[in-house]
């Protein structure tokens, strides 16, 4: 079942792949089309709009012109330019009359105002439009007019402050008046030319799917239709288009900004289905069927030259399985990496046996380590048991202090040993401490005299066994003994503010020099086994190992007088269970 597994699965993949690629091909193939189709949209929007809106700018550009000309016009300048507004009055039908002459010659204007900044107009006009008055006062004068100084700017149906009776569109070009000699303002003139100017131009190009608005997306000619797809996106100064659905139909929806003016030029392409060319799509069905038969070479080459290989040499690692034991695999099999493979497992084969041969080894090594630790273990307990005999007798025969010396030195070595333990309790070191200097006081008589300061909440504190006996034969051998006379050891323990126990031992020994101090506490593996300090530099740095710090050590000392040696060492306790 398992061996036959391998097979189904690569039958699975190899279906799926091929569904995969058929799939991508006919996606592929989907967004092709549709590419060509927004490609040729847009090549066709683009070419209506740039025509379009440049014969619209254009004709705008011919009015603004004609607007430029009234303002030379003697008459509509006297009107404008009379301070008093009685004689002002005199010139209107002079100004009219002017500004009539100018419009004969077109078409397209419907109609000129002509304000005074009093508020007085003139005018003359085809058809009915309705003003607000208010709204041409000079002080209600729109101010992107003011601020072009003279130059005209185009507004849609008027700016809001007009409109034509009928609602038929228009465009308002606007411009402010200026005195030639003085410069100051006299008036405000606004030219109305009719929407069917922009019905003109568009009559030149084919089809129905345009629309003129302005830039608030007031319609002004072409398909009303589209004045709801408008939003300020299509009013860029260049082409810009939008993928859109109008009446349940793919579109493209273009737009382009009239130069200079409010006026925006809006398209309407149907993205219909098109033909790929012959070519392409003889391309893709060649690379389809490439693909096929590509992916069968595939799958016959991985089932004759991986899957079978594979097969037989998993047979080939059962019958080891079943053996309880890795035997290497002896048949042949393609030069390739599935020969490696197998070559590869014959040697991991030869490898693990040889490790098992020597860790089996090892453990009779190790078995034999801890027969010999067990019968060391006896040793001690000779030790102790000789020692009391020795003392009994002594004391049976009346030697006193030799029985008490006895009793000393085999306390000394059940705590030196401990048996076996190498973290004790300080209660435990300091009791180590005591019976060593009993023993040194009966060589040395009373020349030591040592003191203990060892705090209560210290006493089971663990520490690494055997860090203050090196001390104090130190500070016996190194220190009082040199020095000739009687001298102190006092051992003191306390924890302090910093959570962390401080051990120390003071001596009024010899003393040592600074160099002798800060080569000690540098932790620098520098001192050797034949200087002096060494037993203090090893105990210091069974500290550094044990707590992983390297600041656990302070030597102050002064040549003559004393040496303080001070540990510092986190404060680690006797677990309840332990404690007896």
């Amino acid at each position: 079942m398992r061996i036959g597994s391998l097979s189904r699965r690569l039958r699975w993949v190899f279906f799926v792949v091929v569904a995969l690629l058929t799939i991508a091909f006919l996606v592929s193939t989907l967004l092709i089309v549709r590419r060509e189709e927004q490609e040729a949209a847009v090549r066709e929007a683009e070419s209506k709009l740039i025509g379009l809106s440049g014969s619209i700018s254009s004709s705008i550009e011919g009015y603004k012109e004609l607007s430029k000309l009234m303002i030379m016009e003697e008459p509509l300048a006297a009107f404008l330019k009379e301070e008093d507004s009685a004689e002002a009055f005199n010139h209107i039908i002079d100004a009219k009359y002017s500004m009539q002459r100018i419009i004969n010659v077109t078409s397209g204007v419907d109609a000129v105002y002509a304000f005074r900044t009093d508020g007085m107009y003139a005018c003359t006009k085809r058809g009915v439009f309705v003003l607000d008055k208010e709204s041409y006062e000079e002080e209600l004068w729109p101010a992107a007019v003011l601020e072009l100084r003279g130059r005209a700017i185009e507004y849609a149906n008027g700016n809001g402050a007009l409109r034509k009776i009928d609602n038929y569109p228009f465009i308002s070009i606007e411009r402010a008046f200026y005195d030639m000699n003085t410069q100051e303002r006299t008036g405000y003139l606004m030219l109305l030319v009719s929407g069917k100017v922009i019905d003109q131009a568009l009559a030149t190009h084919q089809g129905s799917d345009i629309c003129v608005v302005g830039l608030d997306g007031t319609y002004l000619s072409g398909d009303r239709s589209l004045v709801r797809v408008y939003d300020r996106s299509l009013a860029g100064s260049a082409v810009t288009h939008k993928p859109y659905f109008v009446r349940g139909q793919r579109v493209m929806i273009s737009g382009v900004r009239v130069a200079d003016t409010p006026i925006i030029v809006i398209s309407c392409i149907p993205l219909e289905g098109k033909p790929l060319p012959g070519r392409t799509l003889g391309v893709l069905i060649f690379l389809m069927g490439a693909m096929t038969v590509g992916i069968f070479v595939l799958g016959r080459f991985v089932s004759v030259n991986i899957t079978k290989p594979i097969n037989r040499l998993s047979k080939a690692m059962n019958i080891g399985e079943s053996a309880k034991e890795l035997v290497p695999i002896s048949d042949k099999m393609p030069d390739n990496e599935i020969g490696l493979l197998k070559d590869s497992y014959n040697s991991m084969v030869i490898r693990i046996s040889n490790l098992i041969q020597e860790l089996i080894t090892k453990e009779q090594t190790i078995q034999r380590a801890e027969m010999r630790v067990l019968q060391e273990q006896i040793k001690p307990h000779f030790l102790y048991n000789s020692i009391g005999m020795i003392s009994s007798l002594a004391l049976r025969n009346g030697a006193g202090e030799v029985s008490s010396a006895l009793e000393t030195l085999g306390r000394f070595y059940r705590n030196f040993l401990s048996k076996g333990d190498r973290e004790i309790p300080l209660e435990r070191e300091v009791l180590i401490v005591k019976d060593y200097l009993s023993l040194q006081k009966l060589r040395y008589g009373e020349i030591i005299r040592d003191e203990y300061d060892v705090k209560d909440e210290c006493l089971k504190c663990i520490v690494p066994k055997l860090i203050l006996q090196p001390l104090v034969e130190n500070s016996i051998y190194h220190g009082i003994r040199l020095k000739g006379e009687e001298g102190i050891i006092r051992i003191s323990a306390t924890i302090e503010d910093d959570n962390l126990l401080h051990l120390v031992v003071y001596d009024t020994g010899v003393g040592m020099d600074k160099e002798t101090a800060e080569k000690l506490m540098s932790g620098k593996k520098n001192v050797s086994p034949d200087e002096e300090s060494f037993g203090l530099w090893g105990t210091i740095e069974r500290l550094r190992y044990y707590f992983n710090r390297d600041n656990v050590v302070k030597i102050d000392s002064e040549e003559g007088e004393f040496t303080r040696i001070e540990f510092i060492v986190p404060v680690t306790y006797v677990p309840r269970a332990e404690e007896k």
